[in-house]
């Protein structure tokens, strides 16, 4: 934002978890939930080029169930939905370096299918495919530095050996401000490395250089990565939801591609001794790290809620409110006797044994529902907190409708939390499972 605003003549619509202020009268703040495509729309209302620098390894709630590309997979496909709507000129998007490999991780996956989710919207998008990026608060880096400093001999694994192309923080900033309403980028991929070509070893010597320290590798190839990402995690006190991802991509050759590598550099280059050396300073100068994700502002307390988002086989010929009705249908013949479903007109009321013993009241939003995207609001029930606000439940098309992806957001159960998380929580997995193989099976 501050390089934008240093060059550019415009306005920054800045959209953030927590409530922020500015003294720019060009920038206005605007608390936003990436999974609520309501908010998305609101605060993207009436602009020009979006930047979208998501990822979602960390969890966005007191209990988060499902994978983080699934998480990843949801937030593209609904700013690509807000997108479109709008009729935005350009999308710019910063993911990952992609090696040419069939078993990419599922971390490098997903940055491909967030591109994929993005160009849905019909908006050209601008993919910039970028190295471990070396700058103060970035998580990788935060995780080399750790590590670095925590352990004056290392036991290094194969995957150190592997080449990459790390880049500084400010040669990507230059990049994300050079591609600004440039026509010539619009729908084109670029690699971004920095200007040298190393192996992780190398990384970490030259980050105990920067830290002032020595350091001594030993190379033992016989650790394996699934071993390595629980050491990473540990050593670093990093969380292992960021770290197992990351560690899992660190196997592929992370070198930019000559057909797509960026060519339009400031000189001259930042070399990564040099980048290292300035995150490091920057750091010891602001050592207060970023707040964690779903960090309330103030410290104010709130109730416990529930996010969870299953992928579920897409039946040829279906679309997501089909999936939503046979859903209904299929859940009171799963606990027969037991679960009555009644529907009338836009509501759905599941009943314990007897109608009067309501569990849970789902509400369609006949204004945000279409054919490929269901939308209900939890309204009330036995199992649902008073407290719940925009509760809800979804059924969703992804990817030019190849999966469906059933979500629960902001839910806030009525049990208390620790027997809700032992009961109804692992149930409704299960449940998810079953309606998978249902599906498959038609």
């Amino acid at each position: 934002m501050e390089r934008l605003l240093q060059t550019n003549d415009i306005e920054v619509v800045a959209l953030s978890r927590r409530v922020r202020e500015s003294h720019d009268p060009r920038v206005r703040w605007i608390r936003c939930d990436l999974f609520s495509m309501k908010d998305i729309q609101i605060a993207m209302s009436g602009c020009d080029v979006a930047y979208y620098l998501v990822h979602s390894m960390l969890p966005s709630a007191d209990l988060s169930q499902g994978s983080f590309y699934d998480f990843d997979l949801i937030l593209a496909d609904n700013f690509a939905r807000c997108a479109k709507a709008a009729k935005l000129r350009q999308i710019i998007y910063l993911g990952g370096m992609i090696p040419e490999s069939e078993q990419l991780s599922w971390h490098l996956r997903s940055r491909l299918e967030v591109e994929d989710a993005l160009r849905e919207s019909g908006i050209p998008v601008t993919t910039l495919r970028a190295g471990l990026i070396i700058g103060q608060n970035g998580s990788s880096f935060e995780i080399l530095r750790r590590l670095v400093l925590r352990l004056p001999l290392m036991i290094c694994p194969a995957w150190t050996r592997t080449e990459s192309q790390p880049i500084a923080l400010p040669e990507i900033l230059d990049v994300l401000e050079t591609v600004l309403m440039d026509q010539s980028v619009l729908g084109r991929i670029y690699d971004v490395g920095g200007p040298e070509v190393m192996t992780y070893q190398k990384l970490i010597l030259l980050t105990a250089d920067a830290l002032g320290v020595r350091r001594r590798l030993y190379s033992f190839n016989l650790v394996p990565i699934r071993l390595s990402r629980l050491w990473v995690s540990l050593i670093t006190g990093s969380s292992k939801d960021l770290v197992y991802p990351l560690v899992l991509s660190l196997k592929h050759r992370m070198v930019a591609s000559p057909e797509k590598a960026w060519s339009r550099w400031r000189e001259p280059r930042i070399g990564m001794g040099e980048a290292l050396a300035r995150a490091i300073r920057e750091k010891r100068q602001d050592p207060v790290s970023l707040p964690s994700a779903g960090a309330q502002p103030g410290g104010a307390q709130k109730p416990h809620d529930v996010r969870s988002i299953q992928r579920l086989f897409h039946p040829k010929g279906r679309n997501a409110e089909w999936v939503a009705s046979e859903y209904f249908r299929w859940l009171e013949s799963l606990f027969v006797f037991l679960i009555r479903v009644r529907i009338e007109g836009n509501r759905c009321t599941f009943s314990f044994l007897h109608p009067g013993i309501r569990l849970l009241i789902l509400e369609k939003s006949e204004e945000r529902s279409t054919p490929d995207r269901q939308l209900l609001y939890l309204k009330g029930g036995l199992l649902v907190s008073k407290k719940t606000g925009r509760g809800r439940l979804e059924f969703r098309e992804a990817l030019r409708g190849t999966v469906i992806l059933a979500a629960i957001h902001e839910f806030v159960p009525a049990l208390p939390w620790v027997v809700y998380r032992y009961t109804q929580a692992l149930l409704h997995v299960w449940v998810m499972r079953r309606f998978e193989g249902r599906l498959r099976g038609i």
